[in-house]
Order: structure tokens, then C-alpha cells, then sequence
């Protein structure tokens, strides 16, 4: 719906994320997320095999790939990413995997030995704890409003759970 209407609304939005962004506000409904479980593979009745995913409101999702974009560019023009960074840059698994077989083989071109160790990063994402990452954001000079959002946007979160058409009580602040 937002993309088609997307012109009608953009002024009207871009006034309420500068006025959110300027007191550093976040509305309550963009705090809460309905959680859907995907399945995966293997064994329905297993827990491990469905993928949790997040839904929260439109707008909400707006405003944080703005803020998303913002900060990276600020990341990138003061060279605070390493050069191999590819998720956030939109490099894909596959140019990592090159990068890394092409790392590999000059090395073993060598004669030089290499360590390889695999990490499964797959829930790290969903178990960021917020302290740290306002601190990460603190010692990249991320300050002011701009900092005071994200804590705005962390603090407070609830999240219900979403099966067929039943929904859990909702965890968390309301």
C-alpha cells in the first residue's frame, strides 16, 4: 500500500520523522512487533525449524532504513567499517565466499599455512543487547539526537506471537 501511495504521503511522513527525530520520540505502536514463525525444513514439530519473523508497523521500518542509510554513509565517509565488510554494504555471500577462496588460494600459493574457522552468526542479530550497541554507536562519535532515537527506539519493545489466526498476550512494556 505504502508504495503506491508512497508520493501522496511522503511529505506528510518526512514532517513526522523530522518532528519524531527532533524530540526524540517513538511512538508506541512502532515499539511493538508481531512474531510469525517461519517454517525452515525438517521436522515440523520441532521448534528449531521455523524462523522467526518480526513484523512492525510501515512507517516504523520508513524511518529506520533512513536512519540506516544516514549512518552508514557516516560509517563509510569516516572509514569506520573494515574493507571486508559485506552485509551492510549489500555485497553478497557469494562475493565474500570469493574473496575469501581467492584470500585462500594465494596463500596456499605460498606455502604458507591458514586457519579457517567457520562462526554460525545466525541469531547473533537477534541477540544484540542494547547497551553494548548504544556504546558501539558512542565510541563512533554517534551522539545527540541521532543517539538519543536509537535508545528511544530500543527501550520499551513488546511483541506478541502470531500462529494461523491466534495471537499470544503481548510480552513486554504495552
Amino acid at each position: 500500500m505504502f508504495k503506491n501511495i508512497g508520493p501522496a504521503v511522503a511529505a506528510l511522513l518526512a514532517i513526522i520523522f523530522t518532528q519524531l527525530f527532533s524530540v526524540t520520540k517513538v511512538p508506541v505502536k512502532w515499539k511493538e512487533a508481531v512474531i510469525t514463525p517461519v517454517f525452515k525444513k525438517g521436522a515440523a514439530g520441532n521448534v528449531s525449524n521455523y524462523r522467526p519473523i518480526s513484523l512492525t508497523c510501515v512507517p516504523a521500518k520508513l524511518m529506520e532504513l533512513i536512519i540506516a542509510d544516514c549512518v552508514l554513509s557516516y560509517l563509510m565517509d569516516n572509514n569506520l567499517l573494515h574493507p571486508a565488510q559485506h552485509v551492510f554494504l549489500n555485497r553478497s555471500t557469494c562475493t565474500n565466499l570469493l574473496e575469501s577462496l581467492n584470500d585462500w588460494t594465494v596463500v596456499l600459493q605460498d606455502n604458507d599455512a591458514i586457519t579457517v574457522v567457520y562462526i554460525d552468526f545466525g541469531k547473533a542479530f537477534d541477540t544484540v543487547s542494547h547497551p553494548k550497541l548504544i556504546s558501539k554507536l558512542k565510541s563512533y562519535d554517534i551522539s545527540g539526537s541521532l543517539l538519543s532515537w536509537f535508545q528511544e527506539y530500543l527501550n520499551d519493545r513488546s511483541h506478541c506471537t502470531h500462529i494461523g489466526n491466534t495471537y499470544s498476550v503481548c510480552k513486554g512494556p504495552p
